[in-house]
C-alpha cells in the first residue's frame, strides 16, 4: 500500500528502487523515506509489495475482530455459569447435556422453547426424568442470548428457603425479595421437593403477588399438582387458594411426560 500525500514537500520526501517483496518475492518499486533533516539519509524502505502490505493488514483484522469476538463469547458464557448449573448447560456450554438427545427423551420440548418472552411464565409439571430442568434452561438460554439481555435469575426450592431464612436472618430480606422481584426472569426449579418454613411460603406468595403486578414471568419445574405442591411447600388454606390463582393467572402449565420406549 503506496503512502500518499497531501502537498509536494512531503511527495519529494520519498525515493523509488526496484526490490523483491519480502513476503512473495516479486518485483516491485519499493518507497524510501528521506531523512527530513539529512535528505541524503533514507530512513527506511519498504519491504513488502501492495499487495502483501494490503493481505496483511486484513489478516490482522480478521485476527482482531476474531479476538474481539472471542472475547465476547466468553463474558457471555461466563454469566451465564452464573445463571445454569454446569450439569444443565448444553455440550457447546461446556456442559453434559446433548441437545438431540433431550429431544428424544422429551417430545414436548420443541413447545417448550417456542414459548415467547414476556410477562406471563411457564411451568412444567412432570415426573423425574422427563427432562423439566433441561427443558427450562434452554428457554432461559433463548432469552438470555437476545439483545437486550434480560436479568435471568434461577435457583432450586430448596436455595430459594435457605436463601429467605438467611437473608431473614442476616436483615437484608428487603433487599433479597427486591432483586427477586425487579429481575426480568425468575426460575424455581423443583417447587414442592422439600417443605418450606411457612416465612419462606410466605415469601414466596409475596414474590409471585408482586411480578404478577409488574408483569413479570415467572417459571417453575414441579413434579406436583395444585393440591400436592400446596401440601409439599406447607401453605395454609389461605395463601394457597390465592396463590394458586395468582399462578394460573400468570403461568401457562405444561404436562410433560417421557417418549415411550419402542
Amino acid at each position: 500500500m503506496t503512502p500518499t500525500f497531501d502537498t509536494m514537500e512531503a511527495a519529494d520526501q520519498l525515493e523509488h528502487r526496484d526490490a523483491a517483496c519480502k513476503t512473495c518475492g516479486k518485483a516491485f518499486r519499493a518507497c524510501g523515506v528521506r531523512n527530513p533533516f539529512d535528505a541524503s539519509n533514507i530512513m527506511a524502505w519498504q519491504l513488502h509489495c501492495d499487495q502483501c502490505t494490503d493481505a496483511e493488514h486484513e489478516r490482522i483484522t480478521t485476527r482482531e475482530a476474531s479476538r474481539r469476538a472471542d472475547q465476547a463469547q466468553a463474558a457471555i458464557e461466563e454469566e451465564w455459569a452464573k445463571i445454569c448449573p454446569e450439569n444443565y448447560r448444553s455440550k457447546l456450554e461446556g456442559g453434559p447435556t446433548s441437545i438431540e438427545r433431550l429431544a428424544e427423551i422429551q417430545p414436548k420440548m420443541e413447545s417448550i422453547l417456542s414459548h415467547p418472552y414476556g410477562p406471563q411464565g411457564l411451568i412444567l409439571r412432570g415426573s423425574t426424568g422427563t427432562g423439566k430442568t433441561r427443558c427450562m434452561f434452554r428457554l432461559l438460554r433463548s432469552y438470555f442470548v437476545s439483545s437486550p439481555r434480560p436479568k435471568i435469575i434461577a435457583m432450586s426450592s430448596g436455595q430459594f428457603d435457605r436463601q429467605a431464612r438467611d437473608a431473614a436472618g442476616n436483615f437484608t430480606l428487603s433487599r433479597w425479595f427486591d432483586r427477586l422481584e425487579e429481575c426480568d426472569a425468575l426460575f424455581i426449579d423443583d417447587i414442592g421437593k422439600g417443605k418450606w418454613t411457612a416465612a419462606t411460603a410466605g415469601h414466596f406468595w409475596e414474590i409471585v403477588d408482586a411480578r404478577t403486578k409488574r408483569g413479570r414471568p415467572i417459571f417453575l419445574t414441579t413434579n406436583c399438582n395444585g393440591d400436592t405442591l400446596v401440601e409439599s411447600i406447607g401453605l395454609s388454606k389461605d395463601v394457597a387458594e390465592p396463590l394458586l390463582r395468582r399462578l394460573r393467572e400468570l403461568c401457562r402449565t405444561m404436562v410433560v411426560q417421557s417418549k415411550p420406549t419402542q
